[in-house]
């Protein structure tokens, strides 16, 4: 059966995977496909054409709520948001992980067909991210603090090696 351990929603763009990443929910609120627990006490997993549409959702709210910072403010109140998002990320990966394998291939082949809409919403994210990087994160600890300390934001702020530079400021360089 095949894992997924990527960070976030790379889309296995930045990874060796064929094109699976972590398949989050929504990050408003917990999906409505996914009851919090039946009668049984067993969680439902919804269909696997819901989670990778719910992926997708997760990376457009991402990306929303990146653009959404223009200032100390609203900095902070994105850095609050993708706390919660991170926590979705973290519930989806689980019920990921419970998929069968013709499941986990169905999901495979799905994300196959949106490949282009995943990198076009990724590099959407990177550029938002550097332009928060660009700004200093508008001064805000609690944003700088949750980009560059998680896994499922970090990407988004990381330079090319051809754009030279630290992606979260402060230059380190090498001294013989």
């Amino acid at each position: 059966m095949k894992t997924f351990s990527i960070p976030v929603l790379s889309f296995a763009l930045l990874s060796a995977a064929p094109l699976l990443a972590d398949t989050p929910a929504a990050s408003q609120a917990p999906p409505t496909s996914t009851p919090a627990a039946t009668a049984t006490g067993k969680e439902s997993i919804p269909s696997v054409d819901s989670l990778v549409n719910q992926s997708f959702s997760l990376l457009i709210n991402i990306q929303q709520t990146l653009a959404a910072a223009q200032d100390k403010e609203s900095a902070d109140k994105a850095a609050k948001t993708l706390e919660g998002i991170q926590k979705d990320i973290k519930h989806f990966q689980d019920i990921m992980n419970k998929l069968n394998d013709a499941e986990q291939e169905k999901a495979f082949e799905l994300l196959e067909k949106m490949e282009e809409r995943g990198k076009r919403l990724e590099e959407s994210c990177k550029q938002e991210g550097k332009r928060l990087v660009k700004a200093d994160f508008y001064n805000s600890t609690a944003l700088k603090d949750v980009m560059n300390n998680s896994d499922e934001f970090s990407e988004f702020i990381e330079q090319d090696e051809e754009e030279g530079g630290p992606a979260a400021g402060g230059d380190e360089q090498e001294e013989e």
